[in-house]
């Protein structure tokens, strides 16, 4: 149950990243090695930094 969980919060991450326009398949695997917390903040400072 709990690795479920953590795919589909990677999951919302890739979603997210398609919304900003930025490569999904990327930003999903980030949430997997990173946690799907760390691949949110990272997707959160690289969109507001513009890049």
């Amino acid at each position: 149950m709990l690795v479920f969980l953590y795919v589909l919060a990677a999951m919302g991450v890739a979603y997210w990243a398609r919304l900003d326009g930025r490569r999904p398949g990327t930003w999903f695997l980030l949430a997997i090695l990173l946690t799907p917390l760390g691949g949110s903040i990272a997707l959160m400072i690289r969109t507001r930094l513009g890049h």
